[in-house]
Order: C-alpha cells, then sequence, then structure tokens
C-alpha cells in the first residue's frame, strides 16, 4: 500500500479542479498565452566556486579524484599511530554498521588516501598523485546530543616523482587562485604522529592555521604498505572559505625598469627560509617587487650544521627609475636584518 501525503493529495485536487473548470467553460474560448516568469542565469556559489578551483589545480598539477568511504574501522587510528589521548579517536560510532570496518565516522581524511595509494602502490603502478574533497565528521560531545561539524577537507596525496616543495608548490597555487595573496607560513612543530618529524608543517595564514602537509612517517607507510616516500596535503576549507575572494585588482603595466641583486647568504640549519623572507618583506620598503629563492646548498664547502641559500630580489618604483643609492640602501637594511639572526653573506 502506498501512502499519499497530504499535500500531494491537494495538489492533486486542485489539478483536477482546474481541469474540470476549463472543460465545462471550453478549451476553445481560453485564449492563448505565453507563460511569464524571470529567467535568471544559473551560478554556483561561492563555495562550490573555491571547490571547483581545488579540482582544476589538483588535476592541472597531474592528481586524479579519489572517492572513499566515510565509514571507517576503529583500527585506522592504531595504523596512523595517533596517541591514546588524541582527539581524533573520539569518532562517532555506527548505531547499525555493516561490520567493524565500517563501524565509525572518519574524524581524519587519511586513510581512504593512504589506503588508495598503496593499492596503486602494490598494483604497480608509478608516480600516483590523487585528491579528494573529504567529508569528516566531528562530534561536540559524546554520545550525541546534536549534530558533529562536518568539515570538508582538500586532501592531496602522492609518490613517485615530486616530494615536499612539489606538495607545497601545488598547495601554494591553490592559495593564489582563490585569492589568498598573503604569504602563508610553515610551522615545522606540527606535532601530527602520522607524518616524519623532521619532514611537516602546519600550514598558517593569517595568524590561523588552515591545514598541514608533509611526507607519511615511514612506520605508517609500513602499516599501509607503501614503499616509496609518500606525501600528503590536507587542507581545511571551513577554514579557507573566509580568506579566499575572486574580486581581482587590476595593475597597470610596470612604466619603469626594474633593478635585481642576488645575494648568497651562510646560516644555520635551524634557520627557516621563512624567517628570511620576513626580514626581506619588513626591510624592503615600498619598491620591494619580488623575491625569489633559487639555490640551498649543504656540503663540504659549508661548515658542519650550516647551510648556503640564495636569493635574487627585484626592485622597482612605481614613478621613477630608480638610482643605485636607493635600492643600496634598501639592500644595507636587510642586509642589517639578517645579521641580526646570525647570517652571513657567502664569499
Amino acid at each position: 500500500e502506498v501512502i499519499v501525503p497530504s499535500w500531494r493529495q491537494d495538489i492533486h485536487c486542485m489539478a483536477d479542479l482546474a481541469e474540470e473548470v476549463a472543460r465545462f467553460y471550453g478549451y476553445d474560448v481560453i485564449p492563448t498565452s505565453l507563460p511569464t516568469g524571470e529567467a535568471t542565469t544559473g551560478k554556483l556559489s561561492f563555495k562550490l566556486r573555491v571547490e571547483e578551483v581545488a579540482r582544476k589545480i589538483a588535476e592541472f598539477s597531474g592528481f586524479s579524484q579519489s572517492m572513499t568511504y566515510s565509514f571507517e574501522s576503529p583500527k585506522v587510528f592504531d595504523k596512523l599511530m595517533l596517541p591514546a589521548d588524541s582527539g581524533f579517536r573520539n569518532a562517532i560510532t555506527i548505531s547499525n554498521p555493516l561490520g567493524e570496518d565500517f563501524s565509525i565516522m572518519r574524524t581524519l581524511p587519511l586513510n581512504g588516501m593512504l589506503t588508495s595509494l598503496s593499492t596503486n602502490y602494490n598494483r604497480r603502478n608509478k608516480d600516483v598523485r590523487l585528491y579528494e574533497l573529504a567529508t569528516i565528521y566531528i562530534p561536540k560531545e559524546l554520545p550525541l546530543a546534536e549534530l558533529p561539524d562536518e568539515r570538508q577537507q582538500f586532501t592531496l596525496g602522492m609518490y613517485g616523482s615530486g616530494d615536499f616543495y612539489t606538495m607545497k608548490g601545488v598547495v601554494e597555487e591553490f592559495f593564489d587562485k582563490i585569492g589568498m595573496k598573503k604569504k602563508p607560513h610553515y610551522n615545522p612543530e606540527a606535532g601530527k604522529a602520522f607524518l616524519h618529524p623532521g619532514r611537516q608543517a602546519e600550514i598558517i595564514y593569517d595568524e590561523t592555521s588552515v591545514g598541514y602537509l608533509g611526507e607519511i612517517h615511514p612506520d605508517v607507510a609500513d602499516n599501509y604498505k607503501l614503499g616509496e616516500k609518500t606525501y600528503v596535503a590536507v587542507l581545511d576549507m571551513p577554514s579557507i572559505l573566509p580568506n579566499a575572494t575572486f574580486d581581482h585588482k587590476y595593475t597597470g603595466i610596470a612604466k619603469y625598469p626594474a633593478v635585481t641583486r642576488d645575494i648568497s647568504m651562510v646560516m644555520k640549519k635551524e634557520i627557516l627560509a621563512g624567517q628570511v623572507e620576513d626580514i626581506i618583506e619588513q626591510r624592503g620598503g615600498k619598491i620591494l617587487e619580488s623575491y625569489k629563492l633559487f639555490d640551498i646548498y649543504e656540503g663540504s664547502q659549508i661548515t658542519a650544521g650550516y647551510k648556503s641559500i640564495a636569493y635574487s630580489i627585484t626592485f622597482r618604483a612605481n614613478d621613477h627609475t630608480l638610482e643605485d643609492k636607493e635600492v643600496n640602501t634598501v639592500m644595507n637594511k636587510i642586509l642589517n636584518g639578517l645579521q641580526g639572526l646570525g647570517i652571513e653573506l657567502r664569499s
């Protein structure tokens, strides 16, 4: 027996009544008219536009889309080497699961990604890159008293050609395309147990954590039977959306020539490239146009515990041609700031 909702019955009755009135009145008497209405142009919401950019950037960078289950096994937490007191272990248990392997709602997107990469690796596929717009489910309290926090996370995973910096480049390209023009910072003390302790970073944008990236911990890689270095990046979309914009401001072609200076520096390994770049930005002033890291060297020609890095710095003024005196003044400010970190120019 099919039960029809009362509101559907009302609609059917109104349609039947209108048909009877038209039949008695006479179809030939009713004048012909075109339907009226307002035509609107369909468009994606802001959130969907950002997701579309995420897909395009990933696919342009060689990543293929992956789709994995939101249901997982509690054993996942041990495979990812999460501490016993990790908040990610507080997962929602499903009342009627298909089995233990699908008995909880995921709190991390990594198990599905690593499982997919493992499947490809064990089928001898080389240079695999996958991405997923995965939803995780974070309960506000357990047992559940209200709906959990459902967060979409842009997840990238790869092995084969490419490394930490390849993944970092994909992340920054995504930021650039959705209007996040400020410089992201990378905190090496991300504290993710499933990532290599010396090759991971928390992604900070405008003093807000928006995700993390790094190399999978060797023990975790073994748990997933991954025989190559594997890299992942996870971006939290709800944290990213407030910083994204598709409003672009046009700037004309520069009328005056640029001046470029290259500097090569020797510093302790503990000093981050981001610290150097912060000083360049802070002391470069209005004439600083851009800078680019083009060399990192560690070897026999450098003292143990130190490294050499080199930057190309470009200056330009919008209203006049720069003179050497102006550029030298700014360069001295930059060099003085670098010396404060114990950095020396390489002879």
